[in-house]
């Protein structure tokens, strides 16, 4: 972990926080290899059913951060390949979250763009306040996007809203947001932590196998055949239905109370 981000788990959820409030979470190389570090430790931290990731202060992330110190940046002009090479890795954050076998929620105030916005994206949920604003922002600044954003854009709002988004550049307030696709929900400012705490604790408190399972299904069916899909979707929901999670549910429903599952 490094300063740049902070990494706390609270009763099987784990909230990563992207903490360069003053830049507004402009993306750093500290921050970055941070938060690769925090998504790998809540991967592998079996008590850890859910995973909450935000920004402090009063915006989400602005993007990379293309001012100061060059040392910070991941595009320096050290030299082309130095740069390709710097992008690449930490564009290993992107597939971290849309494989990660455990589900993830952006909660996003404020500027929410550029790499940001594709952190966001990668983000199986995403709620936001009346306050945050959302801007591709790359062809705006003269670049052509990087951090997966096109792959994101077009599986999030469809290829046609993904043109618009991407080549106009333009900032959309919350509530188109929130009608394009973008985001799931827009909240009051003051409703928007718990209700998004209020999410990951029912996921948190679902059955892990149907939860990673259900999750690698809808990633699979965006890439792969359907006869393919089928039985990748058989052998998951067989693991399932073999599982102790299974006869809790039973149980549970049989006794009218609420499962408790194990941490698989």
């Amino acid at each position: 972990m490094t300063d740049d981000t902070v990494y706390t788990v609270d009763n099987g959820i784990a909230t990563i926080t992207l903490n360069r409030p003053s830049r507004r979470n402009a993306l750093s190389l500290e921050l970055l290899t941070g938060l690769q570090d925090s998504l790998t430790s809540a991967a592998g931290n079996r008590e850890v059913r859910a995973i909450v990731l935000a920004g402090a202060g009063d915006n989400f992330c602005v993007g990379r951060d293309q001012s100061g110190d060059s040392s910070r940046r991941v595009v320096r002009g050290d030299s082309q390949q130095e740069d390709r090479t710097r992008l690449l890795d930490v564009s290993r954050i992107i597939p971290t979250l849309v494989q990660i076998p455990k589900p993830t929620i952006a909660v996003i105030r404020g500027g929410c763009a550029g790499a940001g916005l594709s952190i966001a994206l990668a983000c199986d949920l995403r709620y936001a306040d009346t306050n945050a604003v959302f801007n591709t922002a790359f062809v705006g600044a003269g670049l052509s996007g990087d951090m997966g954003m096109a792959w994101l854009l077009t599986r999030a709002v469809g290829p046609s809203k993904a043109r618009e988004l991407m080549l106009l550049s333009e900032r959309i307030r919350a509530d188109r947001a929130v009608q394009s696709g973008l985001i799931h929900e827009v909240l009051p400012a003051t409703e928007l932590a718990g209700r998004s705490w209020e999410v990951a604790r029912r996921l948190a408190d679902s059955a892990p196998l149907a939860v990673r399972g259900a999750k690698l299904n809808l990633e699979s069916a965006m890439s792969r055949p359907l006869s393919e899909f089928l039985v990748d979707e058989a052998d998951r929901l067989i693991t399932c239905a073999y599982s102790a999670d299974v006869e809790e549910a039973r149980v549970a429903f049989l006794e009218k109370r609420s499962p408790v599952y194990c941490n698989n």
